[in-house]
C-alpha cells in the first residue's frame, strides 16, 4: 500500500475511489436506473412497480459499494506487532499476500458461494488496528462475509 493511500485511510476510514474505480463500481447502477427511467416513462400500469424495485435495488447496491470501502477499527488489549499479526491470522488458513509498512494484505480462500475475501489491515497505533474486507472478484452476494472476517480477526487477536 503506497504511503499517501495509507494517510487517506487512516484518516476516511475508507479505501481511497478514483475515476476507474467510479466506473468499476457503480456502472452496475445502470441496471435500476433504467427500471426506475421506464417506470416512469413507459409503463402507467407496472410504474409505480419498476420505479419501487429499480429504487430498492438503486439504494442496495450503493450501500453495499460503499459498505465494502469502509475499514472497520478494532481495539487491541495487546501491543502487537504486524509480524504477530501475520503469524497469527496466517494460522487461521488465511493467505498472506502482501506486507508492507504496517500493513497487512491476506486472502481468505473461497467457499462454495465466493471466490474469497481481500482481507486488509493496516496498524494506526500501539493497540489500534484498521481492518476492511473486500470480495476478491467482483461477488453478486458476499453473506455479510466483511462482518464475519471482522469478528474472526477480533477474535484471534483477543484471545
Amino acid at each position: 500500500m503506497k504511503k499517501n493511500t495509507k494517510q487517506y485511510v487512516i484518516r476516511k476510514l475508507k479505501w481511497p475511489i478514483s475515476y476507474f474505480d467510479y466506473l468499476e463500481n457503480y456502472l452496475v447502477l445502470f441496471m435500476p436506473v433504467l427500471l426506475i427511467y421506464a417506470g416512469i416513462t413507459n409503463y402507467e400500469r407496472d410504474g409505480p412497480f419498476l420505479m419501487s424495485w429499480g429504487l430498492i435495488i438503486l439504494i442496495v447496491f450503493v450501500v453495499r459499494i460503499e459498505t465494502e470501502r469502509r475499514f472497520k477499527e478494532l481495539i487491541l488489549v495487546k501491543d502487537y506487532s504486524t509480524d504477530e499479526i501475520g503469524k497469527l491470522l496466517q494460522k487461521n488458513k488465511w493467505t498472506l499476500i502482501r506486507k508492507g509498512d504496517g500493513t497487512l494484505e491476506f486472502y481468505t480462500g473461497g467457499s462454495s458461494f465466493s471466490w474469497g475475501q481481500k482481507v486488509t489491515i493496516v496498524k494506526v497505533a500501539k493497540q489500534k488496528i484498521l481492518i476492511n474486507t473486500l470480495p476478491a472478484r467482483r461477488a453478486p452476494f458476499t453473506f455479510f462475509k466483511d462482518i464475519l472476517n471482522y469478528k474472526e480477526v477480533k477474535k484471534i487477536l483477543e484471545s
